[in-house]
């Protein structure tokens, strides 16, 4: 499915939220993400360098959730040094 997610080009961390009650932030918190991808939104100092873009993730809606209800937090933040979600994504403009 494809997601709403923000690059976070300081931290070089992808973020995107699971679900509606779902806050995530990059590495380094200059980028917040929350409200799932229903009600998808962000927050970035007016400075900070991201970008919003659409990625593929191997994943449902309903795992997504899943990851955010259990509190197992394998999914919704993508980092530089992250296989287990990186062979699960791919990327689209």
């Amino acid at each position: 499915m494809l997601v709403t997610a923000v690059e976070c080009q300081e931290c070089n961390s992808i973020v995107y939220s699971r679900a509606d009650g779902d806050v995530r932030s990059c590495i380094c918190g200059s980028i917040m993400v929350y409200g799932g991808q229903n009600h998808f939104r962000y927050d970035a100092p007016a400075n900070s360098k991201h970008q919003v873009k659409k990625i593929k993730v191997n994943l449902s809606l309903a795992q997504l959730y899943e990851d955010w209800d259990s509190m197992k937090d394998e999914f919704g933040l993508i980092t530089e040094n992250q296989d287990n979600e990186v062979s699960n994504v791919s990327y689209t403009c």
